[in-house]
């Protein structure tokens, strides 16, 4: 298996990052995009790896043993990746079920989105020339959301007010915030 040793090395690390990327992607930011790049080349270096190594073993009458199981090895992990590119595990799900949903779309196609738990958690995502993730716990009295233990970057609201009339939640830095996000209501 050492003159394979690469190629399994590469698609287990792959595996790997696809797998976990619900952890790390956030903390990225701008550089998110090209590692979603680099990871999608070395995702079809494998592929065309793979290929080649089929049509050798076609050629040997599949003799050798190390090479049969590179082949299988790789046929499963490239096929899981191609079925469940965001990981086999939905790892949004186990933090619980979404209370809230609130979107928005600004310009240059940047977004916003924000997912109230029933946990009492929190997720805010930003995509917008990279990708960032914030998380943290929340409460809701009457209809404000206070926001508590925020774990990430630019993302630190004090709190957000409920506007069940415009289906919107109007999210807000500080009392005297004279310009707050409003987020569209996507679910209930």
């Amino acid at each position: 298996m050492k003159k394979y040793s690469l190629q399994l090395t590469l698609t287990f690390l792959l595996l790997l990052l696809i797998n976990t990327s619900f952890y790390w992607e956030g903390d990225l930011g701008i550089l998110a995009f090209p590692v979603f790049f680099i990871l999608f080349i070395i995702y079809f270096i494998l592929s065309i790896e793979f290929i080649r190594q089929v049509y050798i073993s076609f050629r040997d009458k599949f003799v050798d043993k190390p090479r049969n199981i590179l082949l299988l090895y790789m046929s499963l992990c490239l096929i899981l990746i191609t079925i469940k590119p965001n990981g086999l595990i939905n790892f949004d799900q186990l933090e619980g079920e979404d209370r809230i949903i609130a979107h928005a779309e600004g310009v240059a196609n940047c977004t916003s989105r924000l997912k109230l738990k029933d946990r009492g958690k929190f997720t805010f995502e930003s995509v917008c020339f990279g990708f960032e993730k914030s998380k943290g716990e929340y409460k809701i009295i009457k209809d404000t959301v206070y926001f508590t233990k925020t774990t990430r970057n630019s993302f630190h609201p004090k709190f957000a007010i409920i506007d069940i009339a415009a289906d919107e939640i109007i999210i807000y830095n500080n009392k005297n915030d004279k310009n707050p996000m409003h987020l569209s209501i996507i679910n209930k």
